[in-house]
């Protein structure tokens, strides 16, 4: 304890001097490289062993995938340079040619087919789920490849963006193996490997021969900084040049400094209470409705998020596709909501647990700590339960939480399918309630490749979602970023940090 006090001061001290002496102003860290702070390590450089957007934040940058999207979220052509409907179970994709990973090895339709067919087998035991509905991979020539679901998938073009779409070298996997490749990975990316320190960094450098140019940061480095308040030193002070994460409340911080900026940019994660439908109080949809009335989630936007989030009115956030602007969200109105309840059976109100996940989110338990405030003065206690995250999600999985729950989803895909198909769908593992329509609206958009006939369908949907109140809707936060001014960047809403795009600026824009 005595050496973390020591440590502290001094880092305190230095930033103290930074701060008045202005060291490192309009710089980056370290000449013509490019250090990123996250709040963790990778898990694997492997990028088919891994399920977190830490680690895919430093792949990304190391190995391309078959679909990308543009500044406009929109799909756009990755590796693969156009895509198509064959049948309703048949998607075919025409690769890029030129195109080598780091290795000079080529890319083609075998790296496809290889790399699909090596996330799927059982032996690789990747925690990725997302092309689950994929039969098999049949080349149509060297550059063509025709990928064949169990089922109809309209996602299957996104779910080639992130997780699913990596695609890995065949011929340097085949003769140096699987151990070797999570340690010294080849990729066709922007960045080549250079070398991981566990728990501190993975340094990278730049492909001088990327079909995309070469990027403008000769070095990039990714480096692990759990501790926010770490971090944003570590902005500060010049040691890093961009960090995700920054807290809210430190954002009026970096923003006065002139050496630095807050970009801020909706994120694709919606928050929400989970309600139990099928017990107690909330088994009753007008309670479930006075508690979305309860909460008076503008205030605490601006007074808890320093109005870094947008308040959502069903579980799709906006720039999702299935996002129906014509749904309002529950205005706050602890009258009608005291009615409600009365209507209900609960005049006095009722008393519940409330769990919430411990430090994972931005500001959660802050946000929980309001919420129970606001539920109190309609009469309805939550006991509040903490839960570190891994126990917290266990319990979920299990169903052990009590009736209600603070809770965010990230819909990686931008598709309302992520947001509702497992959390509101009969007998899935997180869904607590149940609607024969909703479900019937489920099967439907889930199957079918009508764009227009999916978007009706999520209409319907999220409309029954909103009367039903299967959650207190609360808020889509925003990622927040702080960047060192003479950088140019531009995040993206899907939380990616792709940096071949990066570049020195002397107005930071």
């Amino acid at each position: 304890m005595q050496d973390y006090n020591i440590r502290r001061t001094l880092c305190v001290a230095l930033l103290l001097c930074v701060l008045v002496l202005g060291i490192g102003s309009g710089s980056t860290a370290s000449g013509n490289a490019l250090i990123v702070a996250q709040g963790g390590d990778v898990t694997t450089l492997d990028p088919q062993l891994q399920g977190n957007m830490v680690t895919m934040n430093v792949v990304i940058n190391i190995f391309d995938t078959l679909v990308t999207r543009d500044a406009d979220m929109e799909l756009a052509p990755g590796l693969a340079t156009s895509w198509r409907v064959v049948n309703s179970t048949t998607w075919e994709f025409s690769l890029r040619r030129g195109v080598e990973f780091h290795n000079g090895e080529p890319f083609n339709a075998d790296s496809v087919k290889f790399s699909i067919d090596r996330l799927l087998d059982p032996k690789t035991n990747s925690p990725i789920v997302e092309l689950k509905t994929v039969s098999r991979v049949d080349i149509v020539d060297d550059y063509t490849v025709r990928i064949i679901t169990s089922v109809p998938d309209p996602l299957l073009p996104a779910k080639m963006v992130l997780f699913g779409g990596c695609i890995v070298p065949k011929g340097y996997i085949t003769k140096n193996g699987n151990a070797t490749f999570a340690k010294q990975p080849i990729g066709t990316g922007p960045y080549k490997f250079v070398k991981w320190i566990r728990d501190d960094r993975v340094v990278l450098k730049a492909n001088p021969s990327y079909w995309k140019g070469k990027p403008a940061y000769d070095n990039l480095e990714f480096r692990s900084i759990p501790n926010s308040n770490d971090r944003v030193a570590a902005l500060l002070t010049g040691e890093a040049d961009i960090v995700a994460n920054v807290p809210v409340d430190m954002v009026p911080r970096v923003e006065t400094d002139r050496n630095c900026n807050v970009l801020s940019v909706p994120g694709l994660r919606v928050f929400y209470v989970g309600l139990d439908t099928r017990t107690g109080p909330t088994a009753d949809k007008r309670v479930r409705q006075a508690m979305n009335m309860a909460v008076d989630v503008p205030a605490i936007i601006k007074n808890i998020l320093g109005g870094h989030a947008l308040q959502i009115a069903t579980p799709v956030g906006q720039g999702m596709f299935g996002f129906d602007p014509s749904i309002k969200p529950y205005t706050h109105d602890p009258e009608r909501a005291k009615k409600l309840l009365a209507e209900a059976g609960y005049p006095n109100g009722f008393s519940m647990d409330f769990a919430h996940p411990s430090g994972i989110y931005m500001k959660d338990y802050e946000v929980a700590m309001a919420i129970v405030g606001q539920m109190a003065k309609v009469g309805i206690k939550l006991n509040p339960v903490t839960y570190e995250w891994g126990v917290f999600l266990d319990k979920y999985r299990m169903d052990q939480l009590p009736a209600s729950l603070l809770m965010g989803n990230f819909a990686w895909t931008m598709d309302a399918d992520n947001s509702v198909n497992f959390l509101f769908r009969t007998g899935q593992m997180y869904s607590r309630y149940s609607n024969k329509r909703v479900d019937e609206l489920i099967d439907l958009e889930s199957t079918t490749l009508d764009a227009a006939k999916r978007k009706a369908a999520f209409s319907e949907m999220v409309g029954i979602l909103h009367g039903d109140a299967p959650w207190i809707f609360l808020y889509q936060a925003n990622e927040l970023y702080g960047v060192r001014a003479g950088i140019a960047w531009e995040p993206l809403m899907s939380q990616v940090m792709w940096m071949h795009g990066a570049h020195p600026s002397r107005d930071g824009k």
